[in-house]
């Protein structure tokens, strides 16, 4: 008899498992709202036009609208320079952590983390915040000082993880970067 007690309240046991794990669960996770975080940048450059040897300053100002951001990243990258030196300071920033520099050749996500692993063949530098909520805005000052005469390029983007929606990155449009990701681009005249 206790064989028989023992065995029905394993089943029954087993039935209440499988009942939620296949039932009850599946429908819980389901009904989660899916994280829609939407970064917004406003970028302001001192001048667009200065003689060589002079200085520019590069303003950043980051928001993180709609919904909770895992991880907000703000990168700046400048395509004509093979390293950033002397010529890119960081005077300022509010970002949670601090600014890391990717340097030629680093490995670097590609299409939002969706691509495959490439290369940087430019130097940045990536501004990163944790755990963001909505409504956050961070900030990010840069001098630059350029060597050479001529044009000088910097892209910016911001990238919201978890990356759900075409609106979790900024710019929306646009310009795409070697990484296959939206970028804004900034021009500065150098004059001798």
């Amino acid at each position: 008899m206790k064989k028989y007690v023992i065995s029905g309240v394993i089943i029954g046991g087993l039935c209440i498992y499988f009942f939620m794990a296949l039932v009850v669960l599946p429908q819980e996770y389901l009904s989660h709202k899916v994280i829609e975080p939407q970064p917004t940048q406003d970028v302001t450059l001192s001048n667009d036009e200065l003689i060589l040897g002079e200085s520019f300053i590069i303003e950043i100002e980051i928001e993180n609208k709609n919904d909770v951001s895992d991880i907000l990243v703000t990168s700046v990258a400048f395509p004509g320079l093979q390293e950033i030196g002397d010529e890119v300071e960081i005077i300022g920033y509010d970002y949670t952590q601090t600014p890391t520099y990717t340097d030629l050749g680093d490995k670097l996500n590609s299409e939002y983390t969706y691509g495959e692993e490439i290369s940087a063949t430019y130097p940045s530098i990536e501004a990163h915040s944790r755990n963001v909520p909505k409504d956050t805005s961070y900030q990010m000052a840069l001098r630059v000082t350029p060597q050479n005469v001529g044009v000088f390029e910097t892209y910016i983007k911001t990238i919201s993880i978890p990356h759900t929606t075409e609106l979790s990155h900024y710019p929306y449009e646009g310009f795409l970067d070697t990484q296959g990701e939206y970028v804004s681009v900034f021009v500065v005249t150098v004059k001798p």
